[in-house]
């Protein structure tokens, strides 16, 4: 090696390049810079091209491990990755505006190395965005026949925008290119330390996890998994580790749910089920990872060794399947799946919020290898609870109400122990026993939907105090109750839970479904209209609001009720709506219109009309969310608690 020692000294870029190769393991996420970081170091570029320094700027530090089987002169970039892929793009766009005789020893330096045939990219990212980053952003940058699938590759082709933006600005201000490529090669300065053994590269893992940019927990956890092989000898267990965090990242992706809030969240579900931690516990995954596998310790005796190595791969296991069923939840990853199962995913999807039953959920799929009728029920179960509880309006002060409760219920079910904490009297019934964890579980949830969602209490969450000052348009689980709805009463029509999770923006009128006012809230026909508080209150009830196509929205505006449901009947020119709610808020508005023909139009006429019509359809939405989500098909075990606690039996 002609470099000089790494760790001694600042080095400059030439110094660390030469003859040297770099690859990011597949173990590591992709690109994460956003705009504001790479525009941080151009700005630490612009003022070292105002100044003359007289030393090196201090950019970084790098941490760099050698693979022994990797090629001559191979280093795996253990940290500094974002850095040195933000300045390789840099270089190569840089490459474009050299003399024509500079750019092919500047390019094997920084950029593409080796005889035609059997060259490589100096730097080589990992397998998820290597040839994005190879055929488009080191390239024209022309995403030709490599689309942007993951954010890693959104992220490096905004990059390249943004410095092919900063270079050119510079070289048409009058800034020399050979200016620039001076403040690159002797002025950026950094730090290499490149242990010689994989032991002192996990050491180092530690050193990383508590400086520079906070890393999410998730991350921490499989720097501290490397480390642990790495001290414990475990070669191959390591090799699996790189290989499963790859495809954990791939699904996570998928699922896009890769923020570091994200992260947190699913490696929290992940410790709640497989380690039995609580809520609280459950918030410092890497803390209790180390709590729980004292590496230096371990590694003096041998049978705990061996153990903790099988834990470790049994959580990293976990760990791929749960991220597998983000990708199915979230990323509709639905190959080979049941039908009946995806039919319930769609609708838990639709739901949006999952922090308190996500650790439930993975209990339940990944217990049951994602099959069974056993898992259908219970999903079903599970998402009925959780929009009686958490999505329902003014349940739950908190979203986070009983959390700790349905943890406890997921780490026990999969650990197959709930059925040892159901009452003795209640497993020996000679009748309906609970005799199974399915069936403990469908007990211990019926139970909590009714403790913190009784019949009562949720059939009083679809309608209004007369002195209330809610609106239903407010809501937020308002879309899902009328998709599902739609879906009640017309069975044979799909409607894709898509059309309620996107965005107006990115629907198109024909196909996107919005929430509407029958009543608009800017319809004023007659003086005072909207101005008193019994006219706002009927505009914010339940019956108000429909789920309509945008086009006809979009036509009937803010039209008299009338011409609202000509319109939404149609005619020979214009096809009518295809939903059956509309349909029915139609025939209601014609009977109250026929029922108040010839009333004099006075002040309070549009507001008893809409009172009427308000009446009409909350009676029928009432009903059906009292049988949508009902939990009497499950309640033969709330009848078993019942005698239990009578000290009876049923002998039938």
């Amino acid at each position: 090696m002609t470099g000089p020692t790494f760790g001694a000294q600042l080095l400059t870029l030439p110094q660390i390049f030469a003859d040297r190769l770099f690859t990011i393991p597949d173990y590591q996420r992709g690109y994460a810079w956003e705009e504001r970081q790479v525009a941080e170091l151009l700005k630490d570029l612009d003022h070292m091209l105002r100044g003359s320094v007289a030393h090196r700027h201090y950019t970084g530090t790098l941490v760099l491990g050698r693979p022994k089987d990797g090629a001559p002169g191979e280093y795996h970039v253990v940290d500094g990755q974002q850095r040195l892929t933000t300045i390789v793009i840099l270089l190569r766009l840089l490459a474009d505006h050299l003399p024509e005789k500079e750019q092919p020893d500047f390019g094997s330096l920084y950029i593409r190395r080796g005889d035609i045939g059997s060259d490589r990219a100096v730097l080589r990212l990992n397998s998820d965005t290597r040839q994005f980053f190879e055929r488009v952003v080191l390239a024209n940058g022309s995403h030709g026949g490599e689309p942007v699938t993951l954010e890693a590759h959104e992220r490096l082709h905004k990059a390249r925008k943004l410095i092919e933006a900063w270079i050119g600005g510079h070289i048409n201000s009058g800034v020399p290119v050979q200016r620039i490529k001076a403040a690159l090669e002797k002025e950026l300065g950094f730090l290499v330390y490149a242990p010689a053994e994989d032991a002192e590269t996990g050491i180092m893992f530690e050193v990383i996890n508590n400086r520079g940019k906070p890393l999410s927990e998730l991350e921490k956890v499989k720097n501290y998994l490397i480390y642990a092989c790495v001290k414990l000898g475990a070669k191959s267990l390591r090799a699996d580790i790189d290989e499963d965090w790859s495809a954990i990242l791939k699904d996570l992706n998928a699922a896009k749910k890769t923020s570091p809030s994200d992260e947190g969240a699913f490696l929290r579900y992940c410790m709640v089920v497989h380690f039995k931690l609580n809520k609280t516990d459950s918030q410092y995954g890497y803390d209790q990872l180390k709590k729980r596998m004292e590496i230096d310790t371990i590694a003096v005796d041998e049978r705990e060794k061996n153990r903790n190595i099988e834990a470790m791969s049994a959580f990293v296991k976990f760990v791929k399947l749960a991220a597998l069923w983000y990708a199915r939840l979230y990323g509709k990853k639905h190959e080979r799946l049941d039908p009946r199962v995806v039919a319930v995913l769609e609708n838990i999807r639709g739901q949006e919020r999952h922090a308190s039953i996500m650790p439930l959920f993975l209990a339940l799929v990944i217990g049951n290898d994602g099959r069974g009728e056993p898992l259908t029920r219970l999903l079903g179960l599970l998402e009925r609870v959780n929009f009686r509880v958490y999505m329902a309006r003014n349940i739950t002060k908190r979203n986070d109400t009983g959390q700790g409760e349905l943890y406890g219920y997921a780490a026990a079910y999969y650990h197959k122990e709930l059925l040892a904490s159901i009452p003795v009297e209640l497993r020996n019934l000679k009748s309906r026993c609970i005799e199974s964890e399915h069936d403990a579980l469908e007990y211990k949830l019926v139970d909590f939907g009714l403790e913190y969602a009784p019949d009562s209490m949720f059939e009083a969450s679809f309608s209004l105090d007369k002195d209330s000052y809610d609106d239903f348009y407010c809501w937020s689980g308002l879309r899902y109750f009328f998709v599902n709805y739609e879906q009640e009463i017309q069975p044979n029509k799909t409607i894709q839970i898509d059309k309620i999770t996107t965005g107006r923006s990115e629907g198109k009128s024909a196909d996107y479904l919005s929430i509407e006012h029958l009543w608009a809230v800017d319809h004023r026909s007659l003086e005072g209209e909207n101005n008193r508080a019994s006219d706002k209150f009927e505009k914010r009830r339940l019956g108000n609001f429909v789920l309509l196509e945008l086009r006809l929205n979009i036509q009937a505006g803010k039209s008299d009720l009338s011409d609202k449901i000509a319109n939404y009947v149609g005619n020979k020119d214009e096809p009518s709506t295809d939903l059956e709610q509309v349909r029915k808020i139609v025939k209601d508005a014609r009977l109250v219109l026929k029922q108040m023909h010839g009333h004099t139009r006075s002040k309070n006429y549009y507001r008893d009309l809409h009172r009427k019509i308000n009446d009409l359809a909350e009676k029928r939405l009432v009903k059906f969310a009292l049988k949508r989500w009902s939990l009497k098909e499950y309640l033969g075990f709330e009848e078993l608690r019942l005698q239990a606690e009578a000290g009876w039996e049923d002998d039938e």
